[in-house]
């Protein structure tokens, strides 16, 4: 049960890590970004560099917590297996 946790874990760092880097990546390579919200604007490179950049910082930070969610399941996980294994043994 509680190796599942460790799965779920590195699922949904997985998830998160993505759904901040997609976008970044994207922006990255063609200089436009749309803001996050219920009206999403286009702000591209050329005409408001400084407020691109900021948004683009913004996005890339936005993938921290499902980082932390990934190191944390994979950690959870490896200390589960090293468990298991212990428990099980010669």
């Amino acid at each position: 049960m509680w190796l599942m946790a460790g799965i779920g874990a590195l699922g949904a760092g997985i998830y998160l890590v993505l759904r901040a880097l997609i976008p970044w990546m994207e922006a990255n390579r063609t200089g436009v970004i749309r803001t996050q919200g219920a009206r999403p604007q286009t702000v591209t490179r050329a005409e408001d560099p400084e407020r691109f950049k900021t948004l683009l910082d913004r996005r890339f930070n936005a993938a921290g917590p499902g980082a932390l969610f990934l190191i944390g399941g994979v950690v959870w996980l490896g200390w589960n297996l090293l468990g298991l294994a212990v428990a099980i043994g010669p």
